[in-house]
């Protein structure tokens, strides 16, 4: 059997592409579980649970649950109707913390080429990725100013800030597609253009540009519970 694991992180982005990609999974005969940090009713040993999120992948997997991501599956599905982009230019930044799985890496250009999207591949990408966000960071530049590159938005919103444009200006005012929630919102935070790969998927982006990136930033100005700063 199937199972979907939505995203928190998704829905609290973009409510419509969330919606989209469960009325997708319904009719698929998926069953929907609840947010993967509570849900403790576990698929059986020989089921499958779909996802988008790495933070879901994470959890499910510690759990004994047999995952694959939605790309995967979506890029399998032979009656996926494909919005038509003809020929938008992205670059493509792969999650640091999808850097030993391939099969993604493969199904997500893939998805892009239906779809009729350029992609600029950048140095850091597919296994060489360096990057997650606010969860992590390889940068040269402030390597002196930071203990560890993990865990920035534990050294307080002006370095974060200073990590986050610094990963933007490498995309040279390209915009750029990702696959993570907080790959997303980092880029936004350091003045990229950056939009998520389900938006797209979905058609949830084209018209909604400008409430997507409004939505994004209003995310992002407010405190992380999960983090407590270190004092300056």
């Amino acid at each position: 059997m199937l199972y979907y694991q939505p995203s928190c992180s998704l829905n609290e982005m973009d409510s419509v592409s969330s919606a989209f990609f469960r009325e997708y999974a319904k009719k698929h005969e998926m069953k929907i579980r609840a947010c993967c940090r509570f849900d403790k009713k576990l698929p059986a040993e020989e089921d499958t649970a779909l996802y988008f999120c790495q933070t879901c992948r994470e959890v499910m997997e510690s759990q004994g649950i047999h995952t694959k991501s939605m790309w995967e599956y979506i890029d399998e599905d032979p009656d996926y109707v494909f919005p038509d982009y003809s020929g938008m230019k992205f670059i493509i930044q792969d999650c640091w913390r999808d850097r030993e799985h391939p099969e993604i890496h493969k199904a997500v250009r893939s998805l892009l080429s239906k779809m009729h999207i350029e992609y600029v591949e950048i140095p850091k990408s597919r296994e060489d990725s360096d990057y997650c966000g606010t969860l992590h960071f390889e940068t040269e530049k402030y390597r002196n100013d930071i203990p560890s590159f993990d865990h920035l938005s534990h050294y307080g919103d002006e370095m974060t800030k200073k990590l986050m444009e610094e990963k933007a200006s490498q995309m040279n005012g390209i915009p750029v597609i990702t696959c993570c929630a907080r790959c997303c919102k980092g880029l936004v935070l350091g003045g990229a253009d950056a939009i998520h790969l389900t938006w797209l998927l979905s058609d949830a982006y084209r018209g909604r540009e400008q409430e997507l990136h409004d939505r994004i930033i209003a995310i992002n100005s407010r405190p992380d519970p999960r983090y407590k700063q270190k004092q300056q």
